[in-house]
């Protein structure tokens, strides 16, 4: 391949992995991966956000020089593509709905807010739940205690009420003297 063309692969890559800082990325083997297979993992990482890139290793590796995350030089080797997506979480959550799809895909590590991360990193990412489901956690924390002290609050009323009928219902079961 030509030298020209070579760079200009890797200012491509450079272009696509721009801010992988923020955006993260994560490496998987698809060693033995079908066509059809491919398409499926592709279209299902592009339904949560993310792309699969199938690069060529040492013309990902001078691109990551380039942008500041050499380390992840140490992950490359063999058949290779990187899935990355708006952050790191996202990316992870779709390589481990892509795994679930596809026996061949193995993960190789990842990379997130400035570091690399093993496989192990990678499946904490995806177990990580959504912001949606934290923001909910969060709320109904806050939440606990006013509504425990609402009905602490409805209780006493309520327990008075009942005390009340009770002493009604005896004083109208006892004959008059």
């Amino acid at each position: 391949m030509a030298r020209e063309v070579k760079e200009l692969m890797v200012k491509e890559l450079e272009a696509v992995f721009q801010g992988i800082d923020e955006t993260g990325c994560v490496l998987v083997n698809y060693d033995g991966m079908t066509g059809d297979a491919a398409r499926q993992v592709r279209q299902e990482v592009r339904r949560r956000g993310g792309s699969m890139v199938i690069v060529r290793n040492s013309l990902f590796g001078i691109a990551m020089d380039r942008l500041g995350a050499g380390g992840l030089k140490s992950l490359i080797g063999g058949p290779m593509a990187v899935v990355h997506g708006e952050g790191p979480i996202e990316a992870a959550k779709a390589v481990d709905a892509a795994t679930g799809m596809c026996a061949a895909i193995r993960v190789r590590g990842g990379y997130a807010d400035g570091r690399v991360l093993g496989p192990e990193g990678v499946k904490k990412l995806a177990a990580i739940p959504s912001r949606e489901v934290l923001l909910a956690t969060i709320a109904g924390a806050l939440m606990a205690p006013l509504r425990r002290l609402a009905y602490g609050l409805l209780d006493r009323p309520r327990a008075l009420a009942c005390g009340l009928d009770q002493l009604r219902a005896r004083t109208a079961e006892q004959p008059p003297a």
